[in-house]
């Protein structure tokens, strides 16, 4: 019966408009630097808009996780809304905190049915099967995103990496990133350096309102290095993606893409006079 499954599913090697248009997934700080015992929340930017754009479902999410500068990390009780999935964290330690989150795998599916119309489903190709004349393509979907808050002072030695299945790896603390530096990152791949082929963005929140305007248009990449240079003050955002045929052949999908993403900001200096009151 796979084989035959297998076998039906007959496509062309190309990447689709519709399956490249997936949902971006990035956390994000309410503030970047805080005074120790200060309270702010993380939330959430799901779609092509950046800062801020769709909202986010909780069965979307697989987990929220923050990493605290002693190393110990602990997870959010996720509320089953669909929002931006705000939750408030307590800075109660001075050094660095990461934070986390991953999708649960999500499925992208284009197919012809029987009179050669194009239809798509947010389902596994498999559950189309009875329905096609042909897949033209089917991708499963896996997203890690990660950002950083200090607490007073930055911890002696910066957590780059904090062991996600993909993430990006800063070469320096981008806590002490200022305008003209170059950021160097790694792509980090189940723990280890990932040294393949992948696909790179990133933009700044101010650079434009339209969808997928990226402030750095994709470049491609073999070596799983990026270098950004930090043009503009203000918060970036950094994606990353691989997609490629699954290791072994499967019957829900053709191929699989992973993506990682970074937020990080760069602060200026205070531009007006502060007044006395408000």
């Amino acid at each position: 019966m796979f084989k035959k499954l297998l076998s039906f599913f007959l496509v062309f090697s190309v990447l689709v408009p519709a399956a490249a248009s997936a949902h971006s997934l990035y956390i994000q700080a309410g503030r970047y630097h805080v005074a120790e015992g200060k309270n702010s929340p993380l939330f959430f930017c799901y779609g092509h808009h950046v800062p801020v754009d769709d909202a986010v479902r909780m069965k979307k999410l697989n987990h929220i996780t923050v990493q605290k500068p002693d190393s110990k990390t602990y997870g959010i009780k996720l509320r089953d809304e669909k929002s931006l999935h705000s939750y408030v964290i307590d800075y109660d330690m001075p050094g660095t905190f990461v934070l986390t989150a991953a999708t649960n795998p999500g499925h992208f599916t284009t197919w012809l049915d029987e009179k050669g119309r194009k239809r798509h489903s947010i389902k596994p190709m498999s559950s189309v099967a009875d329905r096609a004349s042909k897949i033209v393509s089917s991708l499963r979907s896996s997203q890690w995103t990660k950002t950083y808050v200090v607490c007073e002072n930055p911890s002696a030695v910066f957590p780059a990496a904090v062991g996600m299945p993909m993430e990006l790896v800063p070469a320096k603390d981008v806590s002490m990133l200022k305008k003209g530096d170059l950021l160097e990152m790694q792509v980090y791949m189940d723990g280890k350096p990932y040294h393949g082929d992948g696909y790179w963005d990133a933009t700044y929140n101010g650079f434009s309102t339209q969808a997928e305007d990226m402030y750095i248009q994709r470049q491609e990449i073999s070596d799983g290095k990026i270098k950004l240079t930090i043009d503009v003050t203000g918060r970036w955002f950094v994606r990353f993606f691989t997609k490629k045929k699954p290791a072994k052949a499967s019957p829900d999908f053709l191929q699989e893409k992973k993506t990682a993403t970074l937020v990080f900001e760069v602060p200026n200096e205070r531009i007006r006079p502060k007044l006395d009151s408000h």
